[in-house]
């Protein structure tokens, strides 16, 4: 039996690195600092109203969830993400004020999908496994703590509705996310890269397996092996095909 489709919208979901590292008075200055931050960035990039009216909000104390009329996801994904980016550095300066351990960065995760009230089904879903998949956790871990606040994961779907058709420009990487059921491509973005992620790329390049250098064996066609004992004088030449004469004067 076909049931109605829910209402398509945007969904932004963060959450916090190491948030358990915390002490408790430290995990609850985070908490309370996630939804600040946020707010600003959306007022920053013009979206205040849609902060405050923001469906189904999700507190789950280290990261909050939202729902959003996804006309506005162009704006979200090439404002709002850098304006989160920059909300969390001033935010730091007054973090290290209180306790230089205590550190707000942020994983984020952009999605659109169907969203069943008071918020559910499976696109809220693939949105909280994006938030914590490998790719994010590792962009964090290979970028400068000190000024890499922020980095987002954004859904193929958003990708290729938004960012492909040129409704919004953002720097992205395409990476495979596989995280317990899930399994998709996503493209990560970082608004301010650094450190490794710089060296490196957003996504480092495979390490070369030795196992899989190829192996000249030196009696086989094209290979050159020449042993000399004593003592020599002249001119040694090695060749590994020779066609015509060869004279040495």
């Amino acid at each position: 039996m076909s049931e109605e489709l829910p209402p398509y919208l945007g969904v932004l979901v963060v959450d916090a690195e190491r948030y358990g590292s915390n002490t408790d008075p430290g995990q609850q200055k985070l908490a309370e600092a996630i939804p600040e931050v946020l707010a600003v960035a959306f007022a920053e990039s013009g979206l205040e109203q849609v902060w405050e009216q923001r469906l189904f909000p999700q507190d789950t104390g280290d990261g909050l969830g939202l729902g959003f009329d996804p006309r506005y996801l162009p704006v979200v994904a090439e404002q709002v993400l850098g304006a989160l980016q920059e909300a969390l550095v001033a935010r730091d300066v007054w973090m290290r004020k209180v306790h230089r351990g205590l550190r707000l960065r942020l994983r984020a995760a952009l999605h659109v999908g169907p969203i069943r009230h008071p918020g559910g089904g499976q696109a809220l879903v693939t949105a909280h496994r994006l938030v914590d998949a490998a790719p994010l956790r590792d962009a964090l871990k290979r970028s400068d703590a000190d000024r890499t606040f922020l980095a987002a994961l954004i859904s193929d779907r958003v990708h290729d509705d938004v960012i492909a058709t040129g409704y919004a420009t953002v720097p992205t990487t395409p990476v495979p996310v596989e995280i317990k059921e899930h399994r998709s491509t996503a493209h990560l973005h970082v608004p301010t890269p650094t450190g490794d992620l710089l060296n490196s790329g957003l996504v480092p390049a495979p390490t070369a397996d030795p196992a899989d250098t190829p192996h000249l064996d030196p009696l086989t066609p094209g290979a050159v092996h020449n042993v000399m004992t004593g003592h020599h004088t002249g001119t040694a030449i090695q060749v590994g095909h020779l066609h015509g004469g060869f004279t040495n004067h």
